[in-house]
């Protein structure tokens, strides 16, 4: 199984890359983790919104590929517990197909990303620094891999 994580990032700190390659090596040779990053729409001081969110979400589409299981990562998306994630996790391996995560800009997804979605998922209601989400994402999919595992990392 691959799963991309698919971002808007102007920049990747090095931290965000060690700490994402040291889950990344976690996981068995069944799991195959990438990141892929799109860089940002130029934005002026009186930018305009929707359109540069609609550039950025076909960008970001574009990347994913054809009969990828989407997640998109949006504030009204679901909020789940590690256990709600799991179940979750369960039904998206047990589809066979591979998996892409979209994660929007600083100024989100647009819709059109949310209906092409097949989940739409809120890490919390806090804002975090983009750079920071995908090493997230991947803690979590580390912790709900390795409770279907019964390893002791969730503990």
């Amino acid at each position: 199984m691959k799963i991309n994580l698919i971002s808007i990032e102007s920049s990747r700190p090095e931290w965000t890359q060690r700490a994402f390659n040291s889950y990344e090596s976690k996981f068995n040779k069944s799991i195959n983790i990438t990141w892929t990053g799109c860089k940002p729409v130029l934005r002026s001081r009186n930018y305009n919104i929707p359109s540069v969110v609609e550039e950025e979400s076909a960008l970001l589409l574009s990347k994913v590929k054809k009969g990828d299981l989407i997640i998109s990562l949006d504030k009204e998306g679901s909020n789940l517990s590690s256990d709600k994630l799991r179940v979750n996790f369960d039904n998206w391996v047990a589809t066979s197909r591979d998996i892409s995560f979209i994660i929007g800009g600083p100024d989100g997804l647009s819709r059109k990303v949310i209906k092409q979605s097949d989940f739409c998922w809120s890490l919390s209601n806090l804002t975090f620094p983009h750079s920071i989400v995908p090493v997230l994402v991947i803690e979590q999919m580390f912790r709900v891999w390795s409770i279907t595992q019964n390893h002791p990392y969730h503990r």
